[in-house]
């Protein structure tokens, strides 16, 4: 019960910061709330990101935390100071202002620091299995990279409805449906990643309100979610190692964890990364549909090795992946 308030509160936040920039005054604008030196890896970032295609995506935005703070409260970004040129985990958190989203702040830190003391417990399955059926791997790894890591980061998303606010529509023909309409196929590249269920909202029924500023947190309504997509294939897709694709449901009460890429490294492809892709759905009813959730990216800390062969950090490995989509 405690994840379900928390996952509600984080995600009605959310919700909100996402169409921050269209509510806040003068004195304060979207510009506070980026973080261009990272790589918009840290804070808000909204047609940043580049596709395989060559172009931006606009289809979601996306709010990114360091997660520094599992290990010391007062810690906002990673803590080795050896990677000082790698702001895209060095520098510390952009935080809305309490005023304008009072509780926005503790409530996102809580959820994430449920999300990873959730992500020791399956650690620590994956652990007993690797230990019984990989050669040479360390006794209790993953659990190690989970519980210390100070580069573990958040990412709040937000997927924006087909029919954008503007009244133009996304392009959503059959064969996006089909496919990856709202997030293209992909792979993590930590080492796992933990999902909350996902919270929809019909935004033409309820528009994102903001209380004035001098109103305070009592004007912070809850907003009515839609108890799941209006369309029966939109949501979270993944593939197999055969290329089944299957559609996932996380329920409201539940949590999802799947495998990233520097585990697959790590262990030699005993563990694979896992590619996944979010549909948008098919038909009308979903023209207005927003979907919102949270993902937590638990990775290696900067220096550790990732590849003993190439001897390859994951803070080089995650100037790679960087690398691939220039």
């Amino acid at each position: 019960m405690v994840h379900i308030c928390l996952l509600f509160q984080a995600l009605h936040f959310h919700f909100r910061i996402f169409y921050f920039p269209l509510f806040i005054s003068y004195s304060y604008t979207e510009d506070h709330l980026t973080l261009p030196s990272a790589a918009y890896l840290t804070g808000w970032s909204h047609g940043k990101e580049a596709l395989k295609t060559g172009s931006y995506d606009t289809l979601k935005g996306s709010y990114y935390v360091n997660c520094a703070f599992y290990q010391d409260p007062s810690l906002q970004n990673a803590s080795d100071d050896t990677y000082k040129d790698f702001p895209e985990y060095t520098a510390p958190n952009v935080w809305p202002p309490e005023r304008l989203l009072p509780g926005f702040r503790t409530t996102f830190e809580e959820l994430c620091i449920l999300v990873i003391d959730t992500g020791v417990l399956v650690a620590k399955a994956c652990d007993k299995y690797a230990l019984a059926n990989i050669e040479g791997y360390e006794r209790d790894y993953l659990e190690r990279v989970v519980r210390t890591s100070t580069t573990t980061k958040a990412r709040l998303l937000h997927y924006f409805p087909p029919k954008l606010p503007n009244g133009t529509e996304n392009e959503t023909s059959e064969e996006d449906v089909n496919d990856d309409s709202w997030c293209a196929t992909h792979i993590d590249h930590g080492c796992l990643t933990g999902l909350t269920s996902a919270l929809y909202i019909d935004e033409a029924a309820h528009p994102p309100v903001f209380p004035k500023l001098d109103h305070g947190a009592s004007a912070l309504a809850p907003l009515p979610a839609l108890s799941s997509a209006l369309s029966h294939d939109a949501g979270l897709y993944i593939e197999s190692r055969t290329s089944a694709v299957t559609k996932v449901n996380i329920p409201s009460s539940c949590l999802g964890f799947q495998t990233g890429e520097a585990l697959q490294l790590i262990t030699g492809g005993k563990f694979r990364a896992v590619p996944h892709s979010v549909r948008a759905g098919s038909g009308n009813m979903m023209a207005n549909v927003a979907r919102n959730n949270l993902a937590v990216f638990m990775q290696p800390n900067l220096g550790e090795v990732v590849h003993r062969e190439r001897e390859l950090t994951f803070a080089g490995f995650a100037k790679e992946v960087s690398g691939r989509f220039g």
